[in-house]
Parts: C-alpha cells; sequence; structure tokens
C-alpha cells in the first residue's frame, strides 16, 4: 500500500516538474530568455516610472529589456543612466542615428523603451555603445511650461498693477459710484413700477400681449409653411406634368414650343416694322405725317359732334332723347301698342295703311333713278 501512495507522488511531482519545465520553456520563449543578448547604454532626464525589466521594442517588436537603472557617479550630473539588454540578433538594427525613448504600455501607466531603427545603410552600433535618448514628451512640456511661468506671472503682475492703479485714481472712483448709483435708481424705478421694464414684469397684460405676439407668429408661421408646401406641390406638378410649363422645360419637344414663340414674336416685329415704314393709316395715327392733319381734324370734329348729340339726347332733346328721358312719351307709346294689340279695329286699320303705302307709285327724280 505505502509503495503505491510513493508511486503516485512521485508520478504527481513529475507531472509537475514536466508542466512546470514547458511553463517555462514557453515563457522564455517568448521573451526570448535562452537567446544571446548584448547591452546597450542610454541615458534620461526623467524616466517617469521606468522600472527595472520594463520591455525595449524595437519597431513594435520586443527584442529585450530594461537591465538597470541608476543615477550617475558624478555629482553634476542629474542623468539618469539606463542599461538596456537586447538580443543579438536584434541589435545589428540599432544604428548611430537610431533613438530611444521613454514610451507608455497599455492604459495603466506603465512604461517601456522603444527605439527606432534609424535609417537603412546607417552604421550599426557595437555592443555596449551609448544610444541617443529624446527627452520625455511630458518632461519637455513641463520644463517649457515652467520656464514660461516667470514671464506670466509678471505679465499678470503688470496688468493687476495697471488695474489696481486706474483703480486708485478719483476720477475712476467717482464713475464707479456713479454707474453703481444709475443702476441703483433703475432698478428702484423697475421695482417700484415705473416704464415699460416694471410692467413687462408685473403687469399680467403685458405677459397676456407678448403671450398673443407669439402665438401670432406661430400662427403666421404655419400660413408661411402652408404657402411653401403649396409652392413646393406646384413645383412637384411642374416637374411631374403634365402642362405647358412641364413640356418647356422637361420634355425633349419643348424647342417647339419655343420656336412657335420665336415666330410670333418675329411677326408681331415685322408688322411692327411694317407701320413704322408704311404710309398707312395706322402709320399716321401713331408717329403722324403729311397728309394726317385732316384726318386727326375730322376725328377731332366726330368727336365733338358726337358729344353735342349725346349731350342734347340727355337733355331730352329730339325723339330718341324723349324717348329715354321723357317717361310720358313712353307711357303713351306703351298705350298705343297695348290698345293696337287688343283691338281689332286698329290692327285692320295699320294693315290697311301698310298696304296703301306699298301701292303708292314711286316718284321719278330727274337723271336719277325713281325715288319711293
Amino acid at each position: 500500500m505505502s509503495s503505491q501512495r510513493d508511486t503516485a507522488v512521485g508520478a504527481f511531482v513529475l507531472f509537475g516538474l514536466v508542466a512546470t519545465s514547458v511553463v517555462v520553456i514557453t515563457i522564455g520563449n517568448e521573451r526570448r530568455v535562452f537567446d544571446a543578448k548584448v547591452q546597450f547604454e542610454t541615458r534620461f532626464p526623467d524616466v517617469q516610472g521606468l522600472k527595472e525589466g520594463a520591455p525595449v521594442r524595437l519597431s513594435g517588436v520586443d527584442i529585450g529589456n530594461v537591465k538597470r537603472i541608476e543615477h550617475s557617479d558624478r555629482g553634476d550630473d542629474d542623468q539618469l543612466r539606463v542599461k538596456i539588454e537586447v538580443v543579438r540578433s536584434e541589435a545589428v538594427r540599432i544604428r548611430e542615428d537610431s533613438i530611444i525613448r521613454v514610451a507608455n504600455k497599455g492604459l495603466l501607466g506603465d512604461k517601456m523603451l522603444e527605439i527606432s531603427p534609424g535609417k537603412v545603410g546607417s552604421k550599426a552600433l557595437p555592443p555596449g555603445a551609448f544610444v541617443k535618448s529624446e527627452p520625455p514628451a511630458d518632461y519637455s512640456n513641463m520644463l517649457a511650461e515652467a520656464k514660461e511661468i516667470p514671464g506670466q506671472a509678471r505679465q499678470a503682475l503688470g496688468n493687476l498693477e495697471k488695474v489696481t492703479a486706474s483703480l486708485a485714481e478719483e476720477k475712476t472712483r467717482q464713475e464707479m459710484q456713479q454707474a453703481i448709483h444709475s443702476v441703483t435708481i433703475i432698478l428702484n424705478n423697475i421695482a417700484q413700477g415705473q416704464g415699460y421694464a416694471s410692467r413687462l414684469l408685473n403687469d399680467p397684460g403685458e405677459a397676456e400681449k407678448i403671450s398673443r405676439a407669439v402665438g401670432e407668429l406661430s400662427a403666421t408661421t404655419r400660413k408661411l409653411n402652408t404657402t411653401l408646401d403649396s409652392v413646393n406641390a406646384i413645383l412637384e406638378r411642374v416637374k411631374t406634368g403634365p402642362g405647358t410649363a412641364h413640356g418647356l422645360i422637361y420634355e425633349n419637344d419643348s424647342t417647339r414650343a419655343v420656336s412657335q414663340i420665336g415666330d410670333a414674336a418675329g411677326e408681331v416685329a415685322v408688322a411692327l416694322r411694317q407701320v413704322r415704314e408704311g404710309n398707312g393709316l395706322a402709320k399716321g395715327l401713331l408717329y403722324g405725317g403729311p397728309g394726317q392733319e385732316k384726318l386727326s381734324e375730322n376725328l377731332t370734329a366726330a368727336s365733338a359732334d358726337l358729344r353735342a348729340i349725346m349731350k342734347d339726347v340727355r337733355a331730352g332733346k329730339g325723339t330718341v332723347g324723349g324717348l329715354l328721358v321723357d317717361p310720358s312719351i313712353y307711357e303713351d307709346m306703351k298705350s298705343v301698342l297695348g290698345n293696337v294689340q287688343r283691338n281689332d279695329v286698329l290692327r285692320a286699320l295699320v294693315r290697311y295703311s301698310i298696304k296703301q303705302d306699298e301701292k303708292k307709285a314711286p316718284v321719278t327724280v330727274e337723271g336719277g333713278a325713281p325715288k319711293p
């Protein structure tokens, strides 16, 4: 029984050693622990929390780690000496113009070193050589800001001195007192109900007016939106057709309509040119000329005669004027005609008179046609 237990324990321990070896080999291969390495040195004024063992990357590939961080042996040198250890096969890519800088690793604030490979063709640095470094950006910005602080402080103090000097003047104090007094008067007037500002704040009627104005503005906006919708509908109808506007703008035979309009305009132009250049009545009426004075005088005389006749008619002169103006003549004619329609004797008399007029022989005029 004891031998079986020892065998089981031995097998378990052997399995643990094998698993541990596999893990060590895997991690070692990943971190290139078993590769031959060489060392380089660089310096920084501030490593920003860089720790020993931090990775060293070249073009995004881990090629080593930080071996040691220490201060310089000299007391007057504040630079930190950083020694790095990189894989020998990758060291040939560290050249004379390579730059090493402190970079962030992830979002947790860890730091690492990042090396730029330099230009192709540059001479490779030998093992143990010094690699040029670049101060951290935050450190450079901090130093630049620290250098600017004294100047900014002096400028602020100078501005403050100017302000305090101006405030110390008697004229400035009086102006400030007058301004404060004016503001106090304005606020008192508003609080006591004087002026439109107080009415606007305290009178419900003014608030109602403003609300009504806003409502009217909203109604006007709605009407404007309706009008715009109508305009858009019209434009859409013009676009989709049918109609003359759609044909002129979108259809292929619109050129025919345009040419017809152009032909009509050309004919009008020809007619106007003929009127302007001809000798007809239209040119005489529009432009005047020889022989047109008589026509103008006749038209003026005819117009005057027509005005005189219409004046006499309105005044009741003559048969037409009497018929239009005198109501008694109208009543007499209506009664006569009514009696003619109702009385057979009068109708027969009228017919007889008409027949007798038709039987009369025509009167002959000398040298002319017979006169009826």
